[in-house]
């Protein structure tokens, strides 16, 4: 009697992980969807990349991974970025560091004005930090790849040439380089870039530090008349593609192998994107007949000098945080040197 209980049990259970079987194995054959959210508009060419970037996630994965594209900030706005991917509100995103304050203090100095010479060597680089240190502060994510626009420098609606016609302006920034408008003697006014264009025509601000890029791909070179080469004290906004952790933690392994091989071509495709959109920027503004004025060298270094005083604030913050600011400068400097050759 017992007995065929036990294998009445036994056939019951076999027949049940039977029908459950299939099941399962549909389940794994169902495409994963993942939502992408970026702040560029649609026709700008880094939106074009990162949609790039999502098709060649389903072609190399044979479609068992979809990514949708949400361009414009119509998904999340730029400041809510990093929050949203780390709570699930989306899969992926592209976030500017500089856009939390407080939330990545040992990578600010990514985006300090230390003479970035083009968008190439700031992606790389930015790469190589992460690379290097893994900071702590990016732990609620898993981050894809670092890239870096091409050297921001001045763009105003007056005539500048030294520290002296930096007084009184009113200039649009961001984060980390907030410090370094005041340095210069001009008032910051933070805010975010799709906000720019608005604020620069109807005279809220005099001017914005950004790359050339931003001329054509934010359409600033129909409001700004000068571009100012301060090249010495140069920066890159830092911008982080993330994946919501417990989303990516869920992929198979050859999944992930697979996304990982992807992004880093993609560090190597968006540096050299960055570099071309600032030609055609540039570009783009000359033929408008805006103007290009070039700092003197020594000008330009008065203008660098100014940026010495927020390195030292940052290494001595960092060291009661007890984290490693000092070390991070100096590699950072040392590779940049190399790309400077």
């Amino acid at each position: 009697m017992k007995l065929s209980r036990i294998l009445s049990l036994s056939v019951g259970i076999i027949l049940l992980s039977a029908s459950i079987m299939p099941l399962n194995l549909l389940a794994q054959d169902k495409p994963v969807t993942l939502r992408y959210s970026t702040m560029f508009p649609v026709s700008h060419k880094h939106a074009v990349l990162s949609a790039e970037w999502c098709k060649e996630v389903e072609k190399r994965t044979n479609g068992k991974v979809k990514v949708q594209h949400f361009p414009g900030g119509t998904l999340t706005s730029p400041p809510t970025t990093y929050e949203s991917i780390a709570k699930g509100v989306v899969d992926i995103g592209l976030c500017v560091l500089g856009y939390t304050m407080g939330k990545f203090p040992l990578s600010d100095v990514l985006a300090y004005p230390l003479g970035i010479p083009s968008g190439y060597a700031a992606t790389k680089l930015s790469n190589e930090y992460y690379a290097k240190f893994k900071p702590a502060e990016f732990n609620d994510v898993k981050v894809l790849y670092l890239q870096a626009n091409g050297p921001g420098i001045m763009h105003t609606t007056k005539p500048v040439a030294t520290l002296e016609d930096m007084k009184g302006l009113k200039i649009r920034t961001f984060g980390p380089v907030t410090a370094f408008i005041s340095n210069l003697g001009a008032a910051p006014v933070a805010m975010p870039m799709g906000d720019s264009y608005d604020a620069m025509s109807r005279g809220v601000v005099d001017g914005i530090y950004a790359p050339y890029e931003a001329l054509l791909g934010w359409k600033l070179g129909e409001v700004v008349k000068y571009s100012i080469e301060n090249y010495g004290s140069s920066y890159s906004g830092v911008q982080m593609v993330a994946m919501n952790k417990a989303k990516w933690e869920s992929l198979p392994p050859d999944i992930k192998k697979t996304i990982d091989g992807i992004n880093a071509e993609w560090i190597e495709k968006q540096g050299k994107m960055w570099d071309e959109i600032d030609s055609a920027g540039k570009d783009f503004t000359v033929k408008r007949g805006n103007k290009i004025i070039k700092l003197a060298p020594e000008e330009d270094k008065k203008w660098a000098a100014k940026a010495q005083p927020m390195i030292d604030e940052y290494i001595q913050k960092m060291k009661e945080k007890g984290l490693p600011g000092e070390e991070v400068v100096k590699f950072y400097r040392e590779r940049l040197k190399s790309y400077q050759k």
